[in-house]
């Protein structure tokens, strides 16, 4: 008889120490400065483009919107619908093709190219600041700028 009272007795101690393993809360993360935590998934750098216009150093074709130079010529485009972009996206590269360096010697695109199709291959280029100093080493850069009906 003894040993019927202990099982039950026995069912009962382990029942009630599992619910209350189960009740305890997981133990909190270490608190750590959220700026050592950072991992390059998380860290963004707004002068870089979050879409990634190289496409890998293959041909696109884009309509040109607009040209700019400062410390350095950019060409602004708007990219065909494709996969990983809407019609329509303006972005912005580089442009140190002939046809560029030409425009930045007037510090002006002539207007009849603003809307016109071509077909552009960026890759990684330098962004250099006004005294010749190295900004970025990975900023787009256009690369090959073929403007159709040229």
């Amino acid at each position: 008889m003894r040993s019927f009272i202990k099982m039950p007795l026995t069912a009962i101690a382990i029942v009630a120490l599992s619910a209350c393993a189960a009740s305890e809360a997981p133990a909190a993360e270490p608190d750590v400065d959220s700026a050592d935590t950072e991992t390059a998934d998380t860290v963004t750098d707004a002068s870089k483009p979050a879409v990634d216009h190289t496409k890998g150093g293959q041909s696109q074709r884009v309509t040109i919107a607009g040209f700019e130079c400062g410390d350095n010529c950019y060409l602004d485009y708007s990219p065909f619908a494709q996969p990983d972009s809407e019609a329509g996206d303006m972005m912005s590269a580089l442009c140190s093709v002939d046809l560029c360096s030409d425009w930045f010697s007037d510090q002006a695109m002539p207007p009849e190219f603003i809307g016109r199709t071509a077909t552009i291959v960026v890759k990684l280029g330098k962004q250099y600041d006004n005294e010749g100093n190295v900004m970025s080493d990975d900023f787009p850069e256009i690369v090959s700028l073929v403007v159709e009906g040229e």
